[in-house]
């Protein structure tokens, strides 16, 4: 009989920072650095949860707040573990944690990511922008989306 894996949701650590810069790289053109995500840990304006299982980094969400408006800079789910409500979770844990701090939040998404502006719109958000060339690697449009807290 196999054991079934035990999936942990946590805050970013020093010991998952670089599961979860090597699941950026694994999922993105143009991941942001190890470094940067470090730098995470101690930016009193940054949340990263992060889901793992078997000790590996599978999921996380990186957020940052200004006065009370929260963006979304990542939420990412590796393939293998994607339609499970693992971002789902990771989303209302956030919710959770700045709902006396934030009144509205605000995030872009590639054009093209429909699985992901799906997600977004099941959680409420709506598209309030667009932006030609955002992204790069390749060249793509934003579209900018919020969602009232």
């Amino acid at each position: 009989m196999t054991q079934k894996a035990e999936r942990v949701y946590e805050l970013m650590s020093e010991e998952t920072v670089h599961g979860v810069a090597e699941l950026a790289k694994e999922c993105f053109t143009t991941p942001w650095s190890e470094d940067i995500y470090q730098r995470e840990l101690t930016n009193p304006r940054a949340i990263t949860y992060i889901c793992r299982e078997n000790n590996r980094v599978i999921a996380f969400i990186n957020c940052g707040f200004v006065m009370d408006e929260l963006s979304i800079n990542t939420l990412v789910v590796s393939p293998d573990y994607r339609h499970q409500g693992i971002a789902r979770r990771l989303w209302t844990m956030t919710m959770d944690m700045v709902k006396d701090i934030c009144t509205v939040c605000y995030l872009e998404v590639r054009e093209s990511n429909v699985p992901a502006r799906t997600l977004y719109e099941s959680l409420g958000f709506v598209q309030n922008g667009y932006r030609p060339r955002y992204y790069q690697k390749p060249e793509e449009a934003a579209v900018l989306m919020a969602r009232d807290l």
